[in-house]
């Protein structure tokens, strides 16, 4: 995991930090792929975002 980035966002954690966690884990995906890197985004599980949206 040297090149790795989680973001992460439990169900314990304040709802807009759960509601801003995979847009900022896709912005760092774009800016890697923007700059020529390799990058790749996975999302768990979507379903405590749409609950603290």
């Amino acid at each position: 995991m040297e090149y790795s980035i989680l973001v992460v966002a439990t169900a314990s954690d304040p709802a807009p930090l759960q509601f801003l966690a995979p847009y900022s884990g896709c912005a760092m995906g774009e800016y890697f792929r923007d700059n020529g890197m390799h990058a790749l985004i996975i999302y768990y599980d979507l379903s405590k975002q749409a609950v603290a949206y």
